[in-house]
């Protein structure tokens, strides 16, 4: 296991390899954290957490994931800026300052959905200490740098892919993405189709969804002109974390400010073109009452997967686990090997053909 280089008096985020005390955090969570020891009043040190430290300290580490349990001043990350962010804890906000070790690789070591201990340097103002262990996380490539991981949310218990019917168009490759990233982050993937007033025909305009209602993904229909559907996502909402996800210009500002009309978040129309307007610009977390808070995200128009692998990407596939042990090859990439089960089954039907398309694509663009 390769460690990142330890920073004196700084918090370096590492990546531990995961381990049984963890098993629930689920398959493929990129668990990044640091934890602080002290050994003198002038000077620290991080820990590198690996295996080994989990092993011997792994009673210490499973009481404060599963419990909550730590130490200190313990609050959420509902917002972040530039050096700053902001903390709710205790029901007040408040206003923290990230650390400069943190601040210089801030999208890739800090997340709305953060669980961090932070101690008060003046009446106003906190400092951020310590980033806790995550449950799991959400995340792609920086656009800017592909080889850097950026973070959109932590510690959620359901990813929500908003599409619309139209003004955007569904685009059932970038559901497939989302979907694939919040499965491998260890987080429930939801679909919440919008604007379902502008549909022609509204089982046509579903149609191309069915599949994933077969995957036992729940998918939410609903208007918030016409009020459709928000009983139905508010339920399937109500005491989870969430975030919502999805190409520019799908609604999801305007589906929070339908769950809750005291938000008054800023709205606003498409482009003549038709692509989406981004009015929100950074991720933020909004309390809806019951346990359930909700992060909007800002809009995209494509989204990357975090290392992901020709294994990984086949894993997330899961109706094909069960053809692929009859596959001749044991590593059959289902692409041009001979006797391969899965591409049989999809010629049949038994396989839905854009989903084997969907897995297709992705497979060239990790060979690009």
């Amino acid at each position: 296991m390769r460690h990142p280089q330890v920073e004196e008096d700084g918090g370096v985020l590492i990546r531990p390899q995961l381990f049984d005390g963890l098993a629930a955090v689920g398959r493929g969570v990129n668990l990044k954290f640091a934890l602080q020891q002290r050994h003198h009043q002038r000077s620290r040190r991080f820990v590198i957490v690996d295996d080994e430290y989990c092993r011997l300290h792994r009673k210490k580490l499973d009481a404060s994931f599963y419990t909550g349990k730590v130490a200190g001043n313990e609050a959420i990350v509902i917002a972040v800026s530039s050096g700053r962010c902001r903390l709710f804890r205790e029901g007040r906000e408040i206003d923290c300052v990230i650390p400069s070790e943190i601040a210089k690789r801030q999208r890739s070591a800090l997340a709305v959905g953060d669980r961090v201990i932070a101690e008060p340097i003046e009446a106003a103002l906190w400092r951020l200490k310590e980033i806790l262990p995550r449950r799991t996380v959400l995340s792609r490539p920086d656009p800017m740098n592909p080889r850097v991981e950026r973070l959109i949310a932590a510690n959620i218990d359901l990813v929500v892919n908003v599409v619309s019917i139209r003004n955007p168009p569904l685009r059932p490759g970038l559901i497939d993405r989302f979907l694939i990233a919040a499965q491998r982050g260890g987080a429930q993937p939801a679909i919440c189709v919008n604007k379902i007033d502008l549909a022609a025909n509204r089982e046509d305009a579903l149609e191309p969804l069915r599949v994933y209602e077969g995957l036992q993904i729940p998918v939410v229909a609903c208007s918030t002109k016409t009020g459709e559907g928000i009983d139905a996502l508010r339920t399937l909402l109500s005491g989870k974390t969430s975030a919502l996800v999805g190409h520019s210009g799908v609604g999801k500002s305007s589906i929070l400010n339908a769950l809750d009309a005291t938000l008054s978040l800023a709205t606003a129309d498409l482009h003549k073109k038709g692509s989406g307007r981004h009015t929100t610009t950074s991720s933020t977390l909004f309390d809806l009452g019951d346990e359930t808070y909700v992060i909007d995200t800002p809009g995209i128009r494509e989204f990357g997967l975090w290392d992901l692998t020709p294994e990984t990407l086949r894993e997330s596939f899961p109706e094909f686990q069960e053809a692929a042990e009859w596959c001749r090859f044991n590593d059959c990439t289902h692409l041009h090997e001979p006797d391969c089960e899965v591409k049989r089954r999809v010629e049949s039907g038994a396989i839905n053909p854009a989903r084997y398309d969907a897995y297709v694509r992705l497979a060239e663009d990790l060979r690009k």
